[in-house]
């Protein structure tokens, strides 16, 4: 029979990702990544007082140490990687990565550079995220992230349904109307630009309509969970005996 040791500071165990998370109050469905049914692994969620969602989208530098200490904290519990709920955490990447000493993928964006590897540099790739006003080329330059392909960058922040979820913060979502919103915003944009090669959702409420978007536009669509799913992958590599 195995032995253990006891992990000090930790208050449960099995875990595999452990997500930062905005100080908000949004509805989480099925296949969001604040969504524990998400995922066919074991998650656990730390929230960051004070980090909204309108102070993470605008910049808040004043929070890295919070964030820091935030995911050293979910390191003591066990997890094998980390990640977060909001892709403008790309701005934390490098202080998360500096105070832990496991994988970090603080980012949906942090795919970038995998998504322009696999396509022809003249392709476009198609951002949809939920505030265009705030991710720039110069915020994503800001955190490392170059790449040489076109970037489309279009936002859901005037789409009203989506917009009263998450902005307003209403206490629901009908995902039905998301849904028409993120599919009629991906239309958009490749008919506007027909050499698109990808999609990436950036908001990580909106991975349920990934295969939405997919079906409407035939395009290869990446978001926090094709991120969070590889990571978790890489940390626990299954044997020929679950691969038969």
């Amino acid at each position: 029979m195995a032995t253990y040791d006891l992990r000090p500071g930790a208050r449960s165990g099995g875990h595999a990702v452990g997500i930062l998370q905005l100080d908000c109050w949004l509805p989480f469905i099925p296949g969001d990544v604040d969504n524990a049914s998400t995922y066919d692994y074991p998650v656990i969620y730390k929230m960051v007082p004070g980090l909204t969602t309108a102070a993470c989208l605008s910049g808040a530098p004043e929070f890295a140490s919070a964030v820091a200490a935030a995911a050293i904290e979910l390191e003591k519990q066990g997890v094998r990687a980390i990640s977060s709920d909001c892709g403008f955490m790309l701005q934390f990447q490098e202080a998360v990565r500096e105070a832990v000493r496991i994988p970090v993928a603080m980012s949906s964006l942090l795919q970038l550079p995998i998504i322009a590897a696999a396509l022809a540099p003249d392709q476009p790739i198609a951002v949809i995220t939920a505030d265009s006003s705030n991710l720039t080329p110069d915020f994503l330059k800001r955190a490392g992230v170059a790449i040489p392909n076109p970037l489309v960058i279009r936002g859901l922040q005037d789409r009203p349904e989506f917009k009263a979820a998450v902005f307003d913060e209403r206490g629901g979502i009908d995902s039905d109307l998301v849904t028409e919103e993120i599919v009629a915003l991906a239309k958009e944009i490749v008919a506007a630009h027909p050499n698109t090669g990808a999609v990436l959702l950036e908001c990580s409420m909106t991975p349920p309509y990934a295969k939405a978007v997919q079906d409407a536009v035939g395009l290869p669509v990446f978001d926090f969970i094709t991120m969070i799913d590889q990571v978790e992958q890489a940390t626990r590599p299954r044997s020929n005996a679950q691969l038969s």
